[in-house]
């Protein structure tokens, strides 16, 4: 029996040492063991990638050309003949004031010109009138004078050889002398043709002054009449029938619906980067799924400094696909191609630490990575050096535990 009890106690005693010993060699392994770190990862990869530069913020959307069409004189809102939203020709009425006034001023412009005009033609008829009897009064005196010489000469000759009476030759001399001082006379007559001349002249510019004043009062007329400077969209209307209209106050908003832009401000640090005719990415928040094609067209020459001491640079990019979905006053978002490579081994952008090294598996375990990288942008970056295609990269590399050479273990997304 004793030899029994102490067989019995011995295997009872080996069993309690080996569960001591293996609870006690659980415990220091798991004490001892290295945790396995949880990552995601993704393989480095081959294609297209470029070097983009961002604007600071949102573009807007502006016409290619828009204008708060104003009123040229003083007046009151007689008809607006446009809604918002019609589409206009260029010279389009779009306002008209009160011109009751003006169209008397027009009307008796015109009637003054009437009357030079009537005037005028009095002037050229007297002066047509007065040339036809001065040349008649003149080619009858010189008729006359022609024969009072013939009988002049013939009297002297018979007076020389004594056949005429003195008292004969004197009435004929006298009757030469008349005859002479007569076409005098009609030769001077002849000069009033110029007086008359001049007066036509005058008249003419009479004529003139009148035509002037007839063109200045339409014209007043015409700024009564607010009409399109160029073909657009009514974007607003901004006064009403019975409103009073001081000179040079809007009354209509008109954009351009052609040749539509964005305007962006970019940093200055950027302007090395940047050059007219460079692609252009575009999206729009009322199109989140769309992108579109544009093309830097203009580079503001001058830094403009914001109130936080930012310095920008102001860009103009012409829009190349779609334009008739750009509104005026949507915000865009613009994105520049710097450079671009077909075939080059990128990684994501957030797999890198401070573009200087990063965390590849090997044997299950993270492999800290020095690299070199080239062009990218804020999604991939372009591996030059480190990197090889395929290799599993964590991405995941803000996670405290994970190290070099730490053990780790892929999941599709992380729990925190």
């Amino acid at each position: 029996m004793a030899e029994k009890r102490r067989k019995s106690l011995a295997v009872t005693v080996i069993f309690w040492l080996v569960v001591a010993g293996a609870l006690a060699g659980g415990l220091i392994y798991y004490f001892t063991r290295e945790p396995v770190v949880e990552v995601t990862a993704v393989r480095v990869t081959r294609g297209a990638i470029e070097q983009t530069i961002s604007a600071i913020s949102s573009g807007v959307v502006t016409p290619g050309m828009q204008s708060r069409v104003s009123a040229a004189a003083l007046g009151v809102v007689a008809a607006v003949h446009v809604e918002e939203g019609d589409r206009v020709e260029a010279g389009a009425l779009l306002v008209e004031l009160e011109h009751a006034e003006l169209d008397a001023q027009v009307a008796l412009a015109e009637a003054n010109l009437e009357v030079g005009r009537s005037r005028l033609e009095q002037v050229r008829i007297a002066a047509r009138i007065n040339d036809e009897i001065s040349s008649a009064q003149l080619a009858q005196a010189r008729a006359q004078l022609e024969a009072a010489k013939a009988d002049f000469d013939r009297i002297k000759s018979l007076a020389d050889r004594k056949a005429v009476s003195q008292s004969d030759f004197d009435k004929i001399a006298l009757a030469y002398r008349v005859s002479q001082e007569t076409v005098a006379a009609a030769e001077a007559g002849r000069k009033e043709v110029l007086v008359r001349q001049e007066e036509i002249r005058a008249a003419e510019t009479g004529i003139r002054q009148l035509e002037a004043a007839v063109r200045a009062a339409q014209v007043m007329r015409e700024k009564a009449f607010v009409r399109a400077p160029f073909a657009g969209v009514v974007a607003k209307k901004l006064l009403h029938v019975g409103e009073a209209v001081a000179m040079g106050l809007p009354v209509v908003m008109l954009v351009q619906e052609q040749d539509r832009y964005i305007t962006a401000p970019f940093d200055e640090a950027n302007y090395g980067a940047m050059f007219v005719g460079q692609k252009a990415r575009i999206t729009l928040d009322a199109y989140p799924d769309r992108e579109f094609e544009g093309e830097l067209s203009y580079i503001a020459p001058v830094v403009t400094m914001v109130q936080d001491l930012t310095r920008t640079l102001d860009v103009k990019v012409r829009i190349l696909t779609e334009p008739e979905k750009f509104v005026p006053g949507m915000s865009a978002d613009v994105t520049l191609i710097a450079d671009e490579k077909d075939d080059a081994v990128f990684a994501p952008s957030e797999s890198l630490i401070r573009d200087e090294f990063a965390y590849v598996i090997e044997n299950g375990r993270a492999v800290r990575r020095d690299v070199t990288v080239g062009i990218g942008n804020w999604e991939r970056r372009e591996i030059l050096e480190g990197l090889r295609e395929g290799e599993h990269l964590i991405t995941s590399v803000n996670l405290k535990a994970l190290r070099d050479g730490a053990p780790v273990n892929i999941v599709d997304e992380l729990d925190f």
